[in-house]
């Protein structure tokens, strides 16, 4: 009886994982992020490579600015929340009404219940954490904005021309 649950309803939680990595991607594929993200990632690697050589000699280089995020708009994080909030009581309900098919594949099986209430939570916990940050907004905790500064809930902020001009000046004058 375990065996004749425990693999469909396995097969079924592959199925919807890959339904939601692809529809990622093919949201991944509207944003127009592309080159500010490689960008970004020029600056985190060439900052790197100059950072290990300094440390080799002995140095110690200081983190410039730009290599963490910045916060977004008050209402992007609204936004964020009410979406999150809105799909994890989806997957819970969607995870519940699977359970309770008497046709379908997921027929009182724990796992439809589980999932649907794991990754509801998860996404409520994701909610709440965008309400707060949306809420707070610039008096945000400091453990939520070293979140923000280090993940995607963040904004990424590349240097600027002027930064660059920067550099060279107080590179020049030492």
């Amino acid at each position: 009886m375990t065996v004749a649950v425990f693999f469909p309803s396995l097969m079924g939680i592959g199925i919807l994982v890959s339904g939601a990595l692809l529809i990622s991607d093919w949201v991944r594929r509207l944003l127009p992020q592309g080159s500010v993200h490689r960008k970004h990632h020029v600056v985190i690697g060439t900052y790197g490579a100059i950072s290990e050589t300094v440390d080799a000699a002995g140095y110690h280089l200081e983190e410039p600015w730009f290599l963490s995020r910045g916060l977004r708009e008050r209402t992007t994080y609204l936004e964020l929340a009410l979406g999150f909030t809105l799909a994890g009581w989806a997957s819970i309900w969607i995870g519940v009404q699977f359970y309770e098919d008497s046709l379908g594949l997921f027929y009182e099986s724990p796992w439809a219940v589980g999932i649907g209430y794991g990754v509801g939570a998860a996404l409520l916990l994701l909610a709440a954490l965008c309400a707060l940050i949306g809420l707070a907004y610039r008096s945000t905790p400091r453990l939520i904005m070293r979140l923000v500064a280090e993940t995607s809930l963040g904004r990424i902020i590349l240097p600027t021309e002027a930064d660059h001009e920067a550099a060279l000046n107080r590179i020049a004058k030492e």
